[in-house]
């Protein structure tokens, strides 16, 4: 087996559960990449050592910059030319570039010491940032991930078109983020669309309402603009104005909790709305376990920002519930509209609702379409499958 490295932003981080999930299963397939965590992180993670940036190591530059200038003044002319000639997309996105640069700098001689047939960055913006710099120090080739944060926020990264003119593969996970890539220039042969996994669930044999006298509903993922937990407070307050019973969990922490406490209070919907803040996977786990229905109202930002298939969406789906998802970004690939789940526009709350006051008057009527969804979950997010497929692109 090729001896590879995968760089991340931060590893392990809570919220990415995906990408641990691939980890493990690469492991059961033979695939043990070295682990570089750029922006702190853990030493360890289930016993396996994870590579950290030191961040003194920035006092070597003073060394290190001349000494590439030296060796590479070809790459540094690349870097900073391109650099001079593209505008910033944001504050965020300069400080990600010049850590990454500065890491791949201070830490290039090091890894070319562990002789990676390749190195792999998660994602397109630090993690490529640094895998590009040393691709060009010390020649070794990389690959990339790209998903809809980083192609789509304030038109991508800053050094986005250079990392993909570069990079052997791009993997991307959903059809929008893939039709956006094109667009920026990414052959097909070398543009590999492979979904997220899920591990494999085993489908409640009942189909019933959790609770007989309410609608268990339930939403996950940060308290961000894209998410459009707004419009889903007003379908909601609809909801409570056309006596449907309900209660809906938001999971999730963000810059948006106090504003959307606020709006639950002016809405009066505090018997009905529980924003729990973010919890770990186990206690998320429970909670598909035991609700009806998954509400995803995703919006696109004005900076652009949006998801791609969010995974909450296919974990719903493996679970058995009832999804609904937003029509205005990737959300809806991971189901069949009408046969799956239901794909509608979250700024028109009435179509929501009239779903939601079907299936509480006849839950019995969404069993297909709930086994469906589960169906394709197992199929279509299958972790051994998916992680096969991403194995074979480091061979």
């Amino acid at each position: 087996m090729n001896k590879s490295a995968f760089f991340y932003a931060t590893f392990p981080r809570p919220t990415e559960t995906f990408v641990r999930r691939e980890l493990r299963e690469l492991e059961k397939l033979g695939l043990e990449p070295d682990l570089y965590s750029i922006w702190q992180g853990h030493q360890i993670w289930e016993g396996k050592r994870i590579h950290l940036f030191p961040f003194w190591s920035i006092l070597t530059l003073l060394f290190w910059i001349p000494y590439w200038a030296w060796r590479k003044p070809n790459a540094f002319g690349l870097i900073l030319s391109y650099l001079w000639a593209h505008p910033c997309p944001n504050l965020q996105n300069w400080n990600e570039t010049f850590l990454g640069l500065a890491c791949a700098l201070a830490q290039a001689k090091k890894i070319k010491q562990q002789k990676y047939r390749g190195i792999h960055a998660v994602w397109a913006t630090m993690p490529a940032t640094t895998v590009l710099g040393c691709h060009l120090l010390i020649d070794v080739p990389f690959s990339m991930g790209a998903h809809a944060y980083d192609v789509f926020r304030d038109g991508g990264d800053w050094l986005l078109p250079l990392k993909l003119s570069r990079a052997r593969f791009v993997r991307t996970s959903s059809e929008s983020t893939a039709i956006r890539l094109r667009k920026l220039g990414v052959a097909n042969e070398k543009l590999c669309l492979i979904h997220r996994s899920l591990k494999p669930t085993t489908l409640c044999d009942s189909m019933e309402l959790a609770n007989p006298s309410f609608l268990s509903l339930l939403s996950v993922g940060r308290l961000v603009e894209k998410k459009g937990y707004f419009l889903l407070l007003e379908i909601l307050n609809e909801m409570k104005r056309r006596l449907i019973p309900f209660q809906m969990n938001i999971i999730g922490g963000g810059p948006l909790k106090n504003s959307l406490e606020r709006e639950v209070h002016r809405l009066n919907l505090e018997n009905h709305v529980y924003l729990l803040d973010h919890l770990n996977e186990t206690a998320i786990d429970k909670f598909y376990q035991t609700s009806d229905a998954f509400l995803f109202t995703g919006i696109v930002c004005g900076n652009g920002d949006r998801d791609g298939i969010p995974n909450v969406i296919p974990e719903a789906m493996s679970h058995g519930m009832l999804v609904i998802g937003s029509n205005q970004a990737g959300g809806s690939e991971a189901f069949i509209d009408g046969e799956s789940g239901y794909s509608l526009d979250p700024h028109q709350k009435e179509p929501w609702v009239d779903i939601m006051h079907q299936f509480y008057q006849c839950p019995a009527e969404f069993t297909t379409m709930r086994k469906s969804a589960w169906m394709r979950a197992q199929s279509m997010f299958s972790s051994k499958e998916n992680c096969q497929k991403l194995k074979n692109l480091f061979l």
